[in-house]
């Protein structure tokens, strides 16, 4: 049985999977989205990156430590267990945190579209 969720202009009784093809197409419930406002949402939309911790001898063997969430003027990391978050200037503040040593260092890795795109749909 197919959850229910309410979405502006649909009623109260609407599946999730309508609600999520409405929004994934840049929908803004039964009006017509306004290309100009989808474009100012998408020039001011920010960033997504992971902070990735490596091995400097081996760099095959990392591990992914935090998410992060960059805007023009503000960085947001939240550790992979939730427990530890910060915001920083630059994503090269938002290193600082993890440190660097002859053995490990860290990175960020930015999360295209296309795999954000990816991400979503696989589930």
């Amino acid at each position: 049985m197919a959850a229910r969720t309410a979405l502006a202009g649909f009623g109260d009784d609407v599946t999730e999977e309508r609600a999520a093809e409405e929004q994934g197409a840049g929908g803004l419930g039964s009006e017509p989205y306004d290309p100009d406002m989808l474009a100012m949402v998408m020039d001011s939309a920010p960033s997504l990156f992971a902070v990735v911790e490596y091995e400097v001898a081996h760099p095959e063997i990392a591990r992914v430590m935090g998410y992060g969430v960059s805007a023009d003027e503000w960085v947001h990391v939240v550790s992979v267990d939730g427990k530890a978050c910060g915001t920083f200037g630059t994503t090269e503040e938002a290193l600082k945190p993890y440190g660097e040593s002859d053995e490990v260092a860290a990175r960020v890795v930015w999360v295209s579209p296309a795999l954000a795109l990816q991400k979503m749909l696989m589930g």
